[in-house]
């Protein structure tokens, strides 16, 4: 299929996902997506499992605790990481399996804005492993303790590249005329 006509069914998809309240559409969403996904569907559901895993593990046990002073839908629960699971699911395979730019060339304010997006996330991406370096330089890994003075220099020129990157790009759309302020 086309990536446009792949990218509308998915927008479409996540609408429909945030309509239905039934547990057993949202299953059926996540075993579709993964039928449809490509040879990587077991490394992205992999990837969003830990992911979403986590962050739906921290908000379950919250509702848990709460239910102690307040009774509690464990069916609501279920159905919201579900549905968090499966629209997550679903926007990995969709960007995984489309080319993003085909999607938005028939526009050509979508194009420049989409590729200014990605060069700005490629950038930061980029930077946070030069940043990541420079603290293995350092000594501090995730096994190791790092004090507040030897991070803090390198947070603070990583907010102030990110920041200035950030400006640049903006003056950059202002001068092509894509942001009237």
């Amino acid at each position: 299929m086309h990536d446009r006509v792949w990218f509308i069914l998915y927008l479409l998809t996540v609408m429909g996902l945030g309509f239905v309240h039934k547990e057993w559409v949202m299953l059926l969403s996540i075993i579709i997506t993964l039928a449809l996904g490509s040879k990587a569907r077991w490394k992205i559901f992999l990837r969003v499992f830990i992911v979403i895993g986590l962050f739906n593990f921290t908000i379950s046990l919250s509702y848990i605790a709460y239910s102690y002073f307040v009774p509690v839908d464990i069916f609501a629960l279920l159905l919201i990481n579900l549905r968090a699971f499966a629209i997550t699911f679903l926007t990995f395979t969709v960007v995984h399996r489309i080319n993003l730019h085909k999607v938005f060339e028939f526009s050509p304010l979508l194009s420049i804005l989409y590729g200014f997006t990605y060069a700005q996330i490629y950038l930061l991406k980029n930077m946070l492993y030069d940043y990541y370096d420079g603290l293995k330089s350092r000594g501090a890994t995730l096994k190791t303790s790092i004090k507040k003075r030897d991070l803090q220099p390198l947070l603070t020129s990583l907010f102030t590249t990110m920041l200035d990157k950030s400006s640049q790009q903006s003056m950059g759309l202002r001068s092509r005329g894509l942001i009237d302020d």
